[in-house]
């Protein structure tokens, strides 16, 4: 008997990932026409058939796993009330029943062998991303699967609108200070996809407003928390920013406890933002200007796209961006 053609066949053939294959094999409209065409041509030629996975249509509760990152990086847990999260998926879901299963994301993919993946019918990376043998075993399988906050242009996706966001604080600030604003960005090399696009949009908010921002100079970029007081302290003083955009929230907080050490006074030295609204700024007794999106509304969003795929067998495409909401503060 003949050897079976599979993804991985049609995968080394032509040299693209089996992620790509499969996605293109199982109807994604996420990939280019070009490679689409030269995929699904070539799956031809090698006599590949698809694999006919049974779904359990009549199964009175939907399964959805939520695969969140691992402890090594917890500071992502200050930021985020998973229980938010979680009421936003069920709303999604609307009547329908739904169970929802949390999973740390630390690759391994022996849950989705055998009889145990027909108790999944969905699943949600949230803050994190399916690693490559992760993605093509769900793609192989047909579930349907989406990142929140991560951004890939083959996946589908829900996250905050960085661009809009970080114009909105770089337009405050220049409102505030107007030609002699010299503003840096504060970046995190440890979630280097997030960190970029925070970066890229305020180097073009600072480009539609004429403010002068080179990103290989006034990009403070650092590793730990422990860099704020080490690095970009000194930084600031020398260089004279008096607008300190951070990555997030934290970074915003580290900075301005570092400050309060050298008795420097926000804003009236320099202007100060975080991102993403942590319930830590709380805590603060000057609030620190940020952009909130609600946890909800990602995970409401989830929900009804996952609705629409397992339930209506849609093959609908989501790639949004939801736009976050200004928390005036003090420091500005």
């Amino acid at each position: 008997m003949a050897k079976k053609v599979t993804v991985y066949d049609i995968s080394k053939e032509l040299g693209i990932s089996p992620s790509t294959v499969s996605r293109v094999l199982n109807n994604s409209s996420l990939i280019s026409e070009e490679k689409r065409e030269l995929i699904l041509r070539t799956a031809e030629q090698m006599g590949y058939t698809k694999r006919l996975i049974k779904k359990q249509k009549g199964r009175a509760i939907i399964t959805v796993r939520l695969f969140l990152p691992q402890a090594k990086y917890s500071y992502i847990h200050l930021f985020y009330d998973i229980a938010e999260l979680l009421e936003g998926i069920q709303q999604g879901f609307g009547e329908n029943r739904v169970n929802i299963i949390t999973s740390v994301n630390d690759g391994d993919v022996s849950l989705f062998d055998s009889k145990k993946l027909g108790d999944i019918d969905g699943c949600v990376f949230a803050f994190t991303q399916p690693s490559d043998a992760m993605e093509e075993r769900l793609e192989e399988r047909g579930v349907p699967f989406l990142t929140l906050n991560r951004s890939n242009p083959e996946h589908n996706y829900v996250l905050v609108d960085n661009k809009l966001g970080m114009d909105t604080l770089v337009g405050a600030m220049h409102a505030k200070r107007g030609s002699s604003l010299r503003p840096c960005f504060i970046g995190f090399s440890q979630l280097p996809s997030v960190s970029e696009q925070r970066e890229s949009a305020v180097a073009e908010a600072c480009r539609s407003r004429g403010i002068v921002f080179d990103r290989s100079r006034d990009v403070l970029l650092v590793d730990s928390i422990t860099q704020i007081r080490e690095s970009v302290l000194p930084a600031i003083e020398t260089r004279g920013y008096n607008g300190v955009l951070c990555f997030n929230d934290l970074m915003a907080v580290s900075l301005y406890q570092a400050v309060l050490h050298k008795r420097w006074r926000i804003p009236e030295q320099f202007s100060l933002s975080g991102f993403d609204n942590s319930p830590m700024l709380q805590l603060m007794d000057q609030r620190i200007d940020t952009i909130e999106f609600s946890l909800w509304n990602l995970g409401t969003e989830a929900g009804l796209w996952l609705r629409s795929r397992i339930l209506d067998r849609s093959d609908l495409v989501i790639q949004k961006a939801l736009q976050g909401n200004y928390v005036v503060g003090d420091t500005i």
